[in-house]
């Protein structure tokens, strides 16, 4: 028997959510697993570089920019791709997107000029940023809304799983091949990806018609490499990246006009009339700034110490375990405790990991103890803001909804590795690991500001505009109660005086007005919305 359209896209028989939910998690897990493995390839390739004669000579920020390269391109084009998933079919953007990251992965490892490399690099990213949004929009739009929160549990947690592995058999990849071969098992997983994306659903598709906002995508990918120029360049060209932030801020403003005028715009600005959204989109970005930060200093300050590549990889493993692990429970606690009870707790855990660590003069117990604790942060903040931000949107905004937040978490990532590598170069602390504690007491303060940030919101939570709609209803209703009860008492008392309700009896004390009326009599209206209305009750 043929399933009908409804049934299709997730909200129909069980039958149909069971034979197609295995595979949209399996496939919505391997895209964040791959995409998170590249990356840490990425951290893993420039300490190695860093600390090789094959990139000596090359400062930490030109090196770090093997990084950058793939990150601009996911920040700038996250937020059109994922409105593109909308429009136009998220199974075959993320089929797309898939294409596209298996050839960069493959110029990667192939070609041999650092230009090439990081544009490749850049191909790469391109086709993680269609991959992102189009993977979870999928997911998201097809299960039903029942199995939605723990889909995002899984997609987050995926992440950490990608780091774990890449750590556990990247170092040896490093050591034995060379810094390349990290980036082939991405290649590798993507391909069986694409052949996987032959069994999903198509997923739903808007009905609006026109161009995408191109120009507005491209404006928005070269005001963000601006940005992370002028970070990873300030104290090397001094005064000269004033120009450049201005011409970032032109250049970003060239794309909000766009997305202003379009109609098919590079970003979904009604997303950002949701102060929900706006909340999660800032703790997002925080904690891409906290989390790629950390994954950058963490193998470089373990390589600085002298050790092998193959124990770096062996005191990063236990930090990607608590990442899964975390996330995974953390998936079952945000009907508790909430996705900011999540993100507050995340960044405290976090913030005291890395205080734990500047207190240490290397690796000791203590050290391990603290990134294991970093870990559980981490994989609390993951679902934590994925939560506060998806959720936060319309179901047929769920893709540019992955888009944006995805956007906030890179573009952080992004200026977080910069902000990085300039003090570690740069240090403005004293000491023999002068720029790794510097890059350390930076990361204390970003996830004092998530928790300041969450801490707020949790204290002083304001109803979104869309609770309006669920109280006035209710008022409505009480009013009617109340005008209902007084034409009952007005038609009780035209009554003959025997088929009268029963009088109450004298009141004893005092104040006969203090006695409980059998009707309740009617109240002058309160100011409030329905002022003017006859009645009003508690």
């Amino acid at each position: 028997m043929r399933s009908s359209p409804t049934a299709s896209r997730g909200t129909g028989t069980p039958g149909v959510n069971r034979r197609h939910g295995v595979m949209l998690r399996l496939v919505g897990a391997g895209v964040m697993l791959t995409v998170m493995a590249d990356t840490t390839a990425t951290t893993l390739a420039v300490g190695v570089l860093r600390y090789t004669p094959a990139g000596a000579g090359m400062p930490l920020g030109d090196l770090v920019w093997l990084t950058s390269a793939a990150f601009i391109p996911i920040a700038a084009l996250l937020a059109t791709a994922g409105r593109w998933a909308d429009l136009f079919g998220r199974r075959r953007v993320l089929a797309v997107g898939l294409v596209v990251f298996v050839l960069g992965g493959i110029a990667t490892v192939t070609v041999e000029p650092w230009s090439y490399v990081l544009a490749a690099r850049a191909v790469q990213g391109a086709g993680a940023a269609a991959m992102i949004p189009a993977s979870l929009g999928l997911l998201l739009g097809e299960l039903p809304e029942s199995q939605r929160r723990g889909a995002i549990a899984l997609w987050s947690s995926a992440s950490g799983l990608g780091c774990l592995l890449m750590q556990a058999g990247g170092g040896w990849l490093a050591a034995t091949v060379g810094w390349r071969s990290l980036f082939v098992p991405d290649v590798v997983i993507g391909v069986a990806l694409l052949i996987a994306c032959a069994g999903l659903p198509s997923g739903r598709r808007n009905s609006a018609k026109g161009v995408p906002d191109v120009l507005g995508a491209w404006l928005l990918a070269a005001g963000i490499a601006v940005i992370v120029l002028a970070i990873s360049k300030a104290m090397a060209w001094g005064m000269d990246v004033v120009w450049l932030a201005l011409a970032a801020l032109a250049l970003l403003g060239g794309a909000l006009a766009q997305a202003r005028h379009h109609r098919l715009p590079a970003i979904d600005l009604a997303l950002w009339r949701r102060p929900k959204f706006v909340w999660g989109w800032l703790a997002t970005w925080g904690f891409g700034a906290l989390s790629y930060g950390l994954l950058t200093v963490q193998p470089l300050y373990l390589l600085h110490l002298g050790y092998p590549m193959l124990e770096v990889a062996m005191w990063l493993t236990p930090t990607s375990v608590a990442v899964v692990v975390t996330s995974f429970l953390a998936g079952r606690m945000v009907k508790r405790i909430g996705a900011y009870g999540l993100i507050y707790a995340g960044s405290l855990l976090c913030g005291g990991a890395c205080v734990l660590v500047l207190v240490q003069a290397g690796p000791t117990v203590w050290g391990l103890i603290a990134s294991v604790v970093v870990g559980i942060g981490v994989g609390a903040l993951a679902p934590g803001t994925s939560v506060a931000t998806t959720l936060a949107a319309h179901p047929h905004q769920y893709a540019s909804a992955v888009g944006a937040a995805t956007m906030a978490r890179m573009v952080g990532g992004a200026v977080g590795v910069a902000v990085v590598s300039v003090v570690i170069d740069h240090p403005f602390m004293t000491g023999p690991y002068a720029g790794l504690a510097g890059a350390l007491a930076l990361c204390v303060a970003i996830s004092v500001l998530i928790g300041a940030l969450a801490l707020t919101k949790i204290t002083r939570l304001r109803p979104d505009p869309g609770d309006v709609m669920i109280k006035v209803p209710r008022r409505m209703l009480l009013e009617l109660r109340m005008t209902l009860a007084t034409v009952a008492a007005e038609a009780d008392a035209l009554l003959p005086v025997e088929t009268r309700a029963p009088s109450a009896p004298p009141y004893p004390g005092p104040n006969p007005d203090h006695y409980p009326d059998p009707v309740p009599r009617p109240r002058a209206a309160e100011p409030g919305p329905l002022a003017g209305t006859r009645g009003h009750t508690h």
